[in-house]
């Protein structure tokens, strides 16, 4: 999708920030309109923008690894990690309990830039089901990684 943008970019430091799903996008008849950013490839400005702080913020919302809140949370039986990759590289993705331990490797492969997802079923490498509580999904990705919290209930 390529986006024109005709008036004032705004809450784009919240969105790098929070990781959300949407860009808010002013235009100059007074709408706001909402884009999913998984959708977006390219954004044109129809004027300079107004810093260059703020086409960084903009190149960096495009092209960042992600990794979002897994849904449903909490979850029973399974649930859906979504994580994004800015270019093709190993991917790894664990489960943790809350003390640490390894429960699960999801993921340990090569893949393409873009979105992609995982579902966890709540089982241990050994395929038997944990117990209720806190764990912890791991993403690396290019020496970084990202965390989230999820919940599991029996």
């Amino acid at each position: 999708m390529k986006l024109l943008i005709v008036s004032v970019l705004f809450a784009v430091t919240s969105v790098c920030s929070a990781q959300t799903d949407s860009i808010f996008v002013g235009r100059a008849n007074g709408t706001i309109t909402a884009y999913a950013v998984s959708a977006i490839r390219e954004i044109t400005f129809s004027s300079l923008p107004t810093s260059v702080r703020e086409q960084e913020l903009v190149q960096n919302l495009l092209s960042s690894f992600a990794l979002r809140q897994n849904y449903p949370n909490p979850f029973n039986p399974t649930t859906t990690i979504q994580y994004q990759i800015p270019h093709s590289g190993e991917v790894s993705i664990t489960i943790y309990d809350i003390r640490g331990r390894l429960i699960r490797s999801l993921a340990n492969l090569i893949q393409q830039a873009g979105s992609h997802s995982v579902i966890w079923d709540a089982r241990d490498d050994a395929g038997i089901n944990v117990s209720s509580g806190s764990y912890f999904c791991r993403v690396d990705f290019d020496h970084s990684f990202l965390v989230k919290k999820l919940l599991f209930l029996k």
